[in-house]
């Protein structure tokens, strides 16, 4: 039996190799599945953990796919969530959590020059759109930025630095909407959509990935203020 035909059989166990928590209520899990996930830059995977086996959520990977096959997920314990409760506090190296077959969200790469702009663990699918520009650079710009209340909140600090630090296409924008003393800079201080209209160009490709609340303001609000809607991705639900 093929990869594929695994995949749309429903799907396949994935051992967790990594589980780091960089800040309260935020952890980073590096799964190893037992085929190759599937996947392209901004799809989101159906997770299960056995501790919660009737329960299903939907979680993007925050990386373009790797030569090694492993998946990495960026998960916010959010209350009353019982399953990212668990992949966050509970869930130890060596568990197997199980993923579903890959879907589109509506955040795959187009054409041009890119606006990121990414809210919590939104990070994660704008974050694997970048590695997928790193992959096969074509001449374009990427700016990125990163939303968080304070500045322990920008929990995937080192990765994108390490991504800056590597291409001179990418520049990254940290952007606080609390943290106001010294310490914060040299990130932008306030709300992560009007730090990015700051850091908008006509020809960008403007994708928006965070919290519900945001995406629809930035649904309703971006194109008022000057973002073409054909130039606009939000995500889409992947499922039920």
């Amino acid at each position: 039996m093929s990869a594929a035909e695994v995949w749309a059989g429903g799907g396949v166990p994935a051992r967790v190799i990594g589980h780091d928590r960089p800040c309260a209520g935020i952890a980073i899990l590096t799964l190893r599945p037992w085929a190759r996930l599937p996947h392209r830059p901004g799809q989101a995977v159906p997770v299960q953990t056995p501790r919660h086996p009737a329960q299903w959520r939907w979680y993007s990977p925050a990386n373009a796919p790797r030569p090694d096959g492993t998946v990495e997920l960026h998960v916010r314990a959010v209350a009353a969530g019982t399953v990212s409760g668990s992949l966050v506090h509970d869930v130890r190296p060596g568990e197997l959590l199980h993923l579903g077959p890959p879907r589109d969200t509506g955040l795959r790469l187009r054409d041009g020059g890119l606006l990121l702009v990414a809210g919590g663990t939104g990070l994660a699918p704008l974050r694997a759109l970048v590695e997928q520009v790193a992959a096969a650079p074509d001449g374009r710009r990427v700016t990125l930025v990163v939303g968080a209340r304070t500045f322990a909140e920008l929990y995937d600090a080192i990765a994108l630095d390490k991504l800056q630090r590597a291409h001179d296409w990418l520049t990254i924008v940290p952007a606080l909407s609390h943290d106001l003393g010294p310490d914060a800079e040299p990130a932008e201080q306030g709300d992560v959509l009007t730090i990015a209209l700051r850091h908008h160009q006509p020809h960008q490709q403007v994708y928006v990935c965070g919290p519900s609340a945001m995406v629809d303001i930035a649904r309703l609000w971006l194109p008022l203020a000057g973002v073409p809607e054909d130039r606009l991705h939000l995500p889409e639900p992947a499922g039920p």
